[in-house]
């Protein structure tokens, strides 16, 4: 088996960049949804949408997702509902959470990380912060993916040595 150390880097640089990642984007404003799904994107995740949270739950149920991102008020459902729905299942099938509210206040940021919330971020935020977070909370994913391409490659790279 001949191994191309180009499509290794490749391999490697499409995992790094979260070309593999799909987010889930919960909110019923559309032109929020819109934009915030421009902006992943760009930057190279795979971006579906649910305008409130029984939405996003009937797309959980269909759909591996390896991040919701939610907004809190919402109709049918809230994004504390979700995350309280969401709580109910096994850890391997419960995606992390970016919680999103225009009016948080402490109780309301409690009570999101109380079900397991995995970051909470106060509207209207930067991109920055937005980037950070979903940084800090794939990073765990990227390392085990990178290490498991590095180990691919190495083994490719020795057979053909």
């Amino acid at each position: 088996m001949i191994v191309n150390m180009f499509e290794c880097l490749e391999s490697f640089e499409e995992v790094k960049r979260g070309h593999m990642q799909q987010i889930l984007i919960v909110d019923d404003y559309e032109s929020g949804r819109l934009v915030l799904r421009a902006r992943l994107e760009m930057l190279g995740y795979q971006c579906h949408e649910a305008g409130n949270g029984a939405e996003a739950l009937n797309a959980i149920q269909s759909q591996h997702f390896d991040l919701v991102i939610t907004d809190h008020n919402m109709p049918v459902m809230t994004g504390l509902e979700l995350l309280q729905c969401l709580a109910e299942r096994s850890e391997s099938q419960r995606p992390p959470v970016i919680f999103v509210s225009g009016h948080l206040s402490d109780d309301l940021r409690k009570a999101a990380l109380r079900v397991g919330a995995s970051a909470i971020l106060a509207k209207p935020y930067d991109d920055e912060e937005l980037t950070r977070e979903i940084t800090r909370i794939f990073k765990p994913l990227l390392n085990q993916s990178q290490k498991s391409t590095k180990q691919e490659c190495r083994s490719g790279l020795q057979v053909n040595q």
